[in-house]
């Protein structure tokens, strides 16, 4: 009778250790499973709000890489102002540091491969001819938007334009 309470007992705690080694590593699972899913380079990996509605709005970019070099604080890219609007069409408008002027150019966005791209096309100054420019999407949250071109000519970093 003693021994069979031994038994009983010694049983117990194996399966009860069993259920929790079992629980843990399922979590553990579960946290590589997420990390390992990254939709973008810097993030995020989860949001409660749609690719099209983060990207929906208005940009100022904050540091712009061209073949490698930070040319953010130049006055052609610290002027510019980027509209994403949501239903897909583009607005970009570039200030002209010495004259002032304001030039926009009026164009479409697209997201593809799942959201992992987006496509910019764009009308040149006059209005008559489309040019596309495809960029992959390195980070993508509310107020923080990096694009990269997609022969790694140009890295553009967003953030919202009050």
């Amino acid at each position: 009778m003693f021994i069979r309470k031994i038994n009983y007992l010694s049983h117990l705690i194996y399966f009860s250790y069993m259920k929790y080694s079992l629980f843990a590593l399922g979590l553990l699972m579960l946290g590589f499973g997420l990390n390992s899913c990254r939709k973008y380079e810097e993030g995020p990996n989860i949001s409660f709000r749609s690719k099209e509605a983060r990207v929906t709005n208005n940009w100022k970019i904050e540091s712009a890489l061209v073949n490698g070099v930070e040319r953010g604080n130049d006055p052609y890219w610290e002027k510019q102002k980027h509209y994403f609007y949501r239903n897909k069409s583009y607005n970009q408008t570039i200030i002209d540091p010495t004259t002032l002027e304001a030039t926009n150019i009026n164009g479409k966005w697209a997201l593809y491969e799942n959201g992992k791209k987006i496509a910019i096309t764009q009308k040149n100054a006059t209005g008559n001819i489309d040019s596309t420019n495809d960029y992959n999407i390195i980070k993508l949250f509310e107020k923080q938007f990096w694009i990269r071109k997609i022969d790694n000519s140009l890295e553009l970093h967003f953030v919202p334009y009050e």
